[in-house]
């Protein structure tokens, strides 16, 4: 395995790293083979993966994870957030305080803040300036408590980040966020260069765009209704476009002989910004499949073209305001691309 750092050189996390969302059972995943959880989390000692993301939020990911970990926690570094739009240290110490439980850890190594408050979502109101200081404390409290040894965001655009104090973002050491070769929002907005300014690490959520990019995807594929459906690339005018990034990246995993799945991750753990990969997997052999990304190599003029492809595919077809869930999108945006929210 290799790894990298989060923040400044703080921690050391393999450059892969297993996302439970689907462990979570919920939300259009299924249920989750418990028996198959097991032979994954085993799978990521023998091969050296040691970060492993959840949530509040994946249904029963955090009670599943701490099941599958007793006796196996030290081998780890957890990261889990906390949703809601209430950061107050007292709101965030309880919330933090059910997840240790269902871990059965006494502490997280990596506590996140799962979104900004936006007044188009469930929040009904933005970001103030008092929320920007709540995290702030409650971060600092929670780790001076011993409950939390780093903190994050998530899904943090640079116009939210710009708003922390300078002491904050010098706290602050990653924020998790969608980014793919058909994800590059980003970039273009330039919340890369900001965190790279800072030392905040990308741990990067999606970055085989919920399976589009491993190239089991045709234009007459049926979408089922569920987490896929909700996603904006699987939607028309933008699925069809999608395809043909997809086309090019097929091209290069023929030149190599490796996967479209494992060019694709590899392009994107390459990327400076980007710390880590978190990969879902339900079955061991998919998740096998992409930890072996690790070890392909592509050339310079590869990672150029793949580079080239997707950009192009993110200025011509995305608006960089876009987020990857239609319901989390502005419906100013979605209505450019013909498409309503789910509520």
């Amino acid at each position: 395995m290799q790894y990298k750092y989060l923040g400044d050189n703080q921690i050391k996390i393999s450059k892969i790293a297993l996302g439970t969302w689907q462990f979570g059972g919920q939300r259009g995943w299924g249920s989750f083979d418990i028996s198959e959880g097991q032979k994954i989390i085993d799978y990521c000692i023998e091969r050296g993966i040691n970060l492993l993301d959840t949530a509040e939020a994946y249904g029963e990911s955090e009670n599943i994870l701490g099941g599958l970990l007793k006796g196996k926690r030290d081998k780890f570094i957890i990261a889990t957030k906390i949703g809601g739009n209430n950061f107050d240290y007292n709101t965030a110490k309880l919330h933090l305080e059910k997840s240790l439980k269902k871990l059965q850890t006494d502490h997280v190594d990596l506590y996140q803040i799962h979104w900004p408050k936006m007044k188009h979502l469930w929040h009904r109101e933005d970001m103030g300036r008092k929320d920007y200081e709540n995290i702030f404390n409650a971060m600092t409290r929670l780790k001076k408590d011993g409950l939390i040894r780093f903190a994050g965001v998530s899904n943090f655009r640079i116009h939210h980040l710009k708003e922390f104090s300078n002491e904050a973002l010098d706290f602050i050491v990653s924020n998790q966020v969608p980014y793919s070769v058909l994800w590059r929002c980003y970039d273009v907005d330039q919340t890369a260069e900001f965190c790279e300014l800072n030392n905040i690490s990308f741990l990067a959520y999606s970055p085989l765009a919920q399976g589009l990019l491993t190239g089991r995807f045709e234009k007459n594929t049926e979408i089922q209704e569920g987490v896929r459906k909700a996603n904006i690339l699987f939607n028309e005018p933008l699925y069809s476009k999608a395809l043909e990034v997809v086309k090019g990246i097929k091209n290069i995993a023929n030149q190599i002989g490796a996967t479209p799945s494992q060019v694709a991750l590899k392009w994107a753990m390459e990327k400076e910004i980007v710390a880590t990969l978190l990969v879902g997997a339900r079955k061991l052999k998919h998740f096998e499949e992409n930890v072996k990304a690790v070890d392909i190599n592509l050339s310079p003029e590869q990672i150029n073209h793949i580079d080239k492809l997707s950009l192009e595919f993110q200025k011509e077809h995305l608006l960089p305001t876009l987020e990857l869930w239609i319901g989390n999108c502005l419906q100013e945006d979605l209505d450019k691309y013909g498409l309503k929210k789910p509520w």
